[in-house]
């Protein structure tokens, strides 16, 4: 692993150049999963021995453009996704589909950056109450998510479900509603600290009229405010696209932003000002281009590094994803040991976790980091790696996947962890565990927490399918270690 200096000691250009693996740190699985966990969620024994193969550089493209076709694969997820919402009561509907797009779009990176940016401008179907808003919002994130922040920041403004959310239809003339012109500074753009309640209240003048249908934008130009106003130094007939504008001209605009990407693909550990300055300049000079900037973060020599790795609190989406996409193997729909993947059986467990889609808990979002961790996600943490371990998660739709699971009979083979100590025709202790441990989390844990899982496996010597039980065991108590909460 690469020794580097404390944060603050860092030169800060030299930690943002791009990372050239070499024979004392080389591109292997450790490196590839660390890309997949924070590029996506998670990665496969297969994927990983792929990215191995392909090399860094290849590996990280690919992660940038998506598989071949998942451009193409959108136009398919929208229609379903639609479809979906139509008949969507409470959200679990559009959960189960965006649970689909994110394990099978084809782009993790892409479902990645749309799930931080519904964090970023967080919008909840608990007061807006309708699915097809809500749909509507996500499909806006995926199709800018790789893209640059200002039109994605316009496009929030009119988007249906945030102008319910934030109550825009009650702001008019005269009385003008301050939440959106507050949200839109505070926690969309410039933060704390970088604008005044002046700029607040002249901003919320700019946006009266900007109302809804209860479908999509509608502009009210009889309640729409077309005097004078001044916003963070800018004064004439402002509507509130030039409010918009004027924010993205803000330097605290660009730092704001890198900070929140920084904490989502890096670390939750703080970093001094001056270490993300690099980035900041880079965000304002390529027009906020998002993707130039988060390929500049996944090359960078700092993230391949200890200030990168394991550092991160895995979120209950990361979580269970990257459980599930380690475990699950996708055969090819004519194997008889096919399949199909019920994703809404992982709904309910998300939000036991702590983390219900198209339902984050204000305006501020999930506050991610240790908030995740307490004594009852804790628990259901424990709860959902027991029943994945074993098989049982799946048997709620066991009409639509086909199987039971006893204790008798072992887990259809595309969800049983113990597979792979098969294919490995590995059955020593030692052995087992790090064929286990490879595939969960590479990079390997403490030496005592390896000692203790050897000593599990092998008391009793077991064989047969009472290895495989035991290895499914193991599975669970690795998805319990503390290693495996960081992402």
């Amino acid at each position: 692993m690469a020794a580097l200096p404390p944060l603050d000691q860092l030169d800060p250009a030299d930690a943002w150049k791009p990372w050239e693996p070499g024979p004392a740190d080389p591109w292997g699985r450790k490196w590839a999963a660390h890309l997949y966990r924070r590029a996506g969620f998670g990665a496969g024994t297969a994927e990983l021995a792929r990215a191995e193969t392909r090399g860094f550089a290849e590996t990280l493209q690919l992660l940038l453009t998506g598989e071949p076709g998942a451009s193409e694969l959108v136009a398919t997820l929208t229609d379903t996704g639609r479809v979906a919402a139509a008949r969507d009561a409470d959200g679990a509907q559009i959960r189960g589909w965006w649970l689909y797009c994110a394990l099978q779009g084809g782009h993790p990176l892409r479902e990645k950056l749309a799930l931080f940016w519904h964090n970023h401008f967080a919008t909840s179907i608990v007061k807006v109450r309708d699915a097809n808003l809500m749909f509507r919002q996500n499909v806006l994130f995926r199709e800018h998510a790789l893209g640059k922040f200002g039109p994605l920041l316009h496009a929030v403004g009119h988007d249906g479900a945030m102008l319910v959310w934030l109550d825009s239809n009650s702001n008019v003339k005269g009385r003008p509603n301050e939440n959106y012109a507050r949200e839109v500074m505070e926690l969309f753009s410039l933060g704390v600290g970088n604008y005044t309640e002046k700029d607040i209240r002249e901003a919320a003048r700019a946006f009266t009229g900007w109302h809804t249908d209860g479908v999509g934008f509608k502009f009210n130009a009889g309640q729409h405010d077309t005097g004078s106003k001044t916003v963070l130094g800018k004064t004439g007939a402002l509507d509130g696209g030039d409010v918009v504008n004027v924010v993205l001209e803000q330097p605290a605009c660009a730092r704001f932003l890198v900070r929140k990407l920084y904490s989502y693909l890096v670390s939750e550990i703080p970093p001094p000002a001056a270490l993300l300055e690099p980035l900041c300049e880079q965000f304002r000079q390529s027009d906020y281009d998002v993707a130039a900037l988060v390929k500049t973060v996944l090359s960078s020599r700092l993230f391949y590094s200890d200030h990168a790795f394991r550092t991160r609190i895995k979120s209950p989406v990361e979580y269970a994803l990257g459980a599930v996409r380690a475990i699950y193997r996708r055969f090819d729909a004519s194997d008889p040991h096919y399949r199909p993947l019920a994703h809404q059986a992982l709904i309910k467990w998300l939000g036991t976790m702590g983390q219900t889609l198209f339902a984050p808990p204000n305006v501020k979002g999930w506050p991610g980091g240790r908030t995740w961790l307490n004594t009852s996600t804790v628990l259901e943490r424990d709860n959902f790696a027991s029943r994945l371990a074993s098989g049982v998660l799946w048997q709620a739709p066991a009409a639509a996947v086909g199987f039971e699971v006893s204790s008798d009979l072992p887990p259809p083979r595309a969800f049983d962890p113990a597979r792979v100590v098969e294919e490995e025709k590995v059955t020593a202790a030692a052995d087992v565990v790090r064929v286990l441990l490879d595939v969960h989390v590479p990079g390997g844990v403490r030496a005592g927490a390896r000692a203790k899982l050897v000593a599990f496996v092998a008391a009793g010597k077991p064989t047969g399918p009472a290895l495989a039980r035991r290895a499914r065991d193991a599975v669970h108590a690795i998805l319990t270690m503390p290693e495996y909460q960081l992402n």
